[in-house]
């Protein structure tokens, strides 16, 4: 998500009536407050409001979007269901609603709001830019696409929209596109951390803004957190050094950051490292039978380590007629979470947590979206790398499951996975020791379920995929029954030694 979340959003306030003046101007001094960012001073304005007068509609929609602001979302949901219930017709309380809904992962809920929103008022661009966010957080990414397209047609200025462009052009592989819409909308003053980040990512050829430039005119919002945007800075910093050929520079700029990220994080990641333990103890004393029956679709997961090369697979099978890139889509955790409350029980993240008796039931309803999200495609692919934990329990409920799993360079993919922020999660990646074992543990699991599902599964190391990718695409294609025309292939690129500079400062930090 942008970090602009709700700052451009705001409402219309009507002509105060005598009576009622001095309330009015209170809440309009609130929401001037807000949209300055002086979020603190506009919520003690507010909340006397809410309480003196529970039922006052403006009110209620402006400490919701303060909320929202401070990313207090539950509280934010909480006034706006209260504001939409007093004002059903009110297009922009449905908007605000929509979003935070999808801040708080209801993304059904949330574009249910949303289309309420669009039968009230079809031209509003902020509505095509929460859609977009909607399916852009469902990884639908040309249906966000072209939802931010309709966004910036009717407000080129909605900066949520063009970075949400930007940041589809990129999944979408529009590298071109993508470089183009974050340096306009640097060049128009933009100071955000996201356009410089993600232009600091793109492939060198594609970008012609010196990103180590525009950072040094960058500050931090009065709101941010100092040593937050601080550490980002220096990893977007690192990341452009990086692509300048400065790799000294690059990690001088890195380590520091990396270590105060991973300081913050160290429980997260002792956790993390906990739970790969018991997923592979369970694994290696697990016998699989993989699902019987016919599937209309094949689930196709492209499984590897982050920044193991496994969107370049993804990339290659994508040119086969009848698949359907899902990139990293929330189909599974989606059926596990609503199988959880179809049954009445606590709802739990990991599909181990679910009884087997309730297999079918969660069977039922991944299918059901899987031919929601695949339409007429014989095949859809799925790279979200934390299905490594469940594949075996995948494997046995679900039918017409295969696996392509994808291998790297252990000290490129160190390299790589240290270098990238994260916006959650991963907290492994800040620490060169923690992410060696996270990489070592990952290869352990790939292996054991090569071992005992042989017929679904096919494993494949990035360097294979670069150096024939035709060849690459000849296994995919047969673990998927599905034929391979002659034809040109994508441009993938070649990350391949990335870390050949950086080898001995690696050593050093393994060695520390």
């Amino acid at each position: 998500m942008s970090e602009q979340r709700f700052k451009g959003v705001t409402w219309s306030f009507g002509p105060a009536s005598s009576d009622s003046s001095e309330t009015y101007r209170q809440l309009e001094k609130a929401e001037t407050l807000r949209l300055q960012g002086e979020l603190d001073r506009a919520r003690t304005l507010c909340e006397p409001l809410v309480a003196r007068y529970p039922d006052y509609y403006g009110a209620l929609h402006t400490l919701g979007l303060i909320y929202a602001d401070k990313g207090q979302y539950p509280q934010a949901l909480g006034c706006l269901v209260r504001a939409v219930m007093l004002n059903p017709r009110s297009w922009q309380a449905l908007t605000a609603l929509s979003t935070v809904y999808l801040e708080l992962g209801a993304s059904e809920m949330a574009a249910q709001s949303l289309e309420q929103a669009r039968l009230i008022n079809p031209r509003d661009a902020s509505i095509f830019g929460t859609l977009g966010e909607i399916y852009q957080a469902e990884r639908e990414y040309e249906l966000a696409y072209d939802a931010y397209h309709s966004a910036l047609d009717l407000d080129p200025s909605l900066e949520i929209a063009a970075i949400g462009l930007g940041m589809c052009s990129t999944q979408l592989g529009r590298h071109a596109e993508a470089a183009k819409i974050f340096e306009e909308l640097v060049k128009r003053g933009s100071r955000s951390l996201t356009a410089l980040a993600a232009l600091a990512g793109l492939p060198v050829s594609s970008v012609s803004l010196d990103v180590l430039s525009e950072l040094k005119k960058i500050s931090a919002d009065k709101n941010a957190n100092k040593a937050e945007f601080e550490n980002s800075v220096a990893v977007i910093k690192a990341a452009a050094l990086d692509r300048a050929g400065r790799p000294q520079e690059a990690w001088q700029s890195l380590v520091p950051a990396n270590r105060s990220i991973y300081l913050a994080r160290q429980q997260d990641a002792r956790d993390v490292g906990e739970t790969q333990h018991k997923s592979l103890a369970r694994l290696k004393t697990r016998q699989i039978k993989p699902a019987s029956g016919a599937a209309q679709t094949i689930s196709l997961f492209i499984l590897g380590p982050s920044r193991s090369g496994k969107t370049t697979m993804e990339t290659l099978m994508a040119t086969l007629a009848g698949v359907k890139r899902g990139y990293e889509n929330p189909i599974v955790e989606n059926a596990i979470r609503r199988t959880f409350q179809s049954a009445g029980l606590l709802t739990e993240r990991a599909f181990e947590m679910l009884p087997p008796t309730l297999d079918s039931l969660c069977r039922e309803i991944y299918t059901e979206e899987l031919a929601r999200r695949a339409g007429s495609a014989k095949v859809f692919t799925n790279t979200h790398p934390a299905r490594i934990h469940d594949a075996a329990r995948v494997a046995a409920a679900f039918p017409g499951v295969r696996f392509i799993f994808v291998k790297r360079n252990l000290e490129d993919n160190m390299l790589r996975i240290f270098m990238r922020a994260y916006a959650v999660g991963n907290s492994y990646s800040y620490d060169l020791k923690a992410t060696r074992e996270h990489l070592l543990w990952y290869h352990q699991m790939i292996d054991a379920l090569a071992e005992k599902l042989p017929q679904i599964v096919r494993v494949i190391r990035y360097e294979d995929i670069i150096d024939d990718p035709a060849a690459a695409l000849r296994m995919g294609a047969d673990l998927c029954g599905l034929k391979v025309k002659e034809g040109h292939l994508p441009e993938l690129g070649d990350d391949r030694n990335c870390s050949e500079p950086y080898r001995a400062l690696i050593l050093a930090a393994l060695e520390s």
